[in-house]
């Protein structure tokens, strides 16, 4: 009787002994790779440039699909907005620089009245300016379009929460169609 509880106690104690290393095995495998938990740090982006060119493709595949563009619009579309972008980004960053001015004098309780609307006025500068630039993108697109084929647009457009580049509540990932 006695051999008989020691090797039921041994099968438990075998049976435990697996579980746990199995147990440890599989939450060694299923550790999170070396480094800080968390999005990724601030001016540190999450995808990599392969993986925006290949976003990019499957929107502009996407985008032609549905709209019925022809190779030779999608190319000069997507010369038109990479032009566009890149002359409207000084822009943007002087915006935002005003933008952190502006916000930084309204934390003060002593900021001097004069030079919160000198700043005021210079954010409302620099957004009639962006403004300028998005229109004059539109209008371009819209050049590029057929009728049929910018009403598509719009209507795309619409359907994607309209997100600018730099809107962080829009729907999604992206600009979406401009």
């Amino acid at each position: 009787m006695r051999n008989r509880g020691r090797k039921i106690w041994s099968t438990w104690m075998f049976a435990a002994a697996l579980l746990l290393g199995l147990g440890a095995a599989s939450t060694a495998s299923a550790q999170p790779p070396p480094g800080p938990p968390g999005p990724p740090h601030r001016g540190q982006s999450l995808l990599t440039p392969e993986d925006r060119a290949a976003m990019g493709q499957i929107f502009w595949q996407r985008a032609q699909e549905r709209l019925g563009l022809t190779d030779q619009q999608v190319a000069d579309i997507r010369t038109l907005l990479d032009t566009q972008s890149a002359a409207a980004r000084a822009d943007r960053r002087s915006l935002m620089g005003a933008r952190r001015q502006l916000h930084s004098l309204l934390d003060q309780p002593t900021a001097d009245t004069s030079a919160i609307q000198t700043a005021a006025t210079q954010v409302k500068e620099l957004q009639g300016k962006l403004l300028d630039h998005r229109l004059q993108t539109l209008l371009a697109v819209r050049a590029k379009l057929t009728p049929e084929q910018w009403n598509q647009w719009r209507t795309l457009r619409q359907g994607m929460g309209h997100r600018g580049r730099g809107h962080r509540g829009g729907y999604g990932f992206g600009p979406g169609l401009m």
